[in-house]
């Protein structure tokens, strides 16, 4: 990782960027954020993202990674709930599934409530 560092260092710029130097940051890397990362992955918050690859292979990875999994929309009759998730699904790396049609296409119509999961 220091030879990666110090080849990086090459066209930052920096005029720390030295062995030292690196490694004091690693070191504060493992001291401060570390067990901040250790913490709220306990919690399930943590992703993990392989920052290999172009700007935006990353990008796309980071995105998938935090964008939320599950979105509910609810309102009343003709309020716009279907517009609005086609939109969400087509910016973001949600699905809409529509429950109505989901219900007729897997046979569920007359399925007990407690029974369709």
């Amino acid at each position: 990782m220091l030879e990666r560092c110090l080849k990086r260092a090459e066209t930052s710029g920096r005029a720390d960027d030295n062995p030292d130097t690196i490694k004091k940051r690693v070191q504060n890397y493992f001291d401060q954020s570390y067990p901040v990362i250790e913490y709220y992955n306990k919690f399930g918050k943590v992703r993990k993202i392989d920052a290999r690859g172009d700007i935006s292979q990353v990008y796309a990875k980071t995105k998938a990674a935090v964008l939320p999994q599950t979105m509910f929309i609810v309102g009343p009759k003709a309020a716009g709930k279907t517009c609005i998730a086609e939109n969400l699904a087509a910016r973001t790396n949600m699905k809409h599934i529509n429950f109505k049609k989901f219900v007729e296409e897997n046979g569920l119509k007359q399925a007990d409530d407690e029974k369709v999961c």
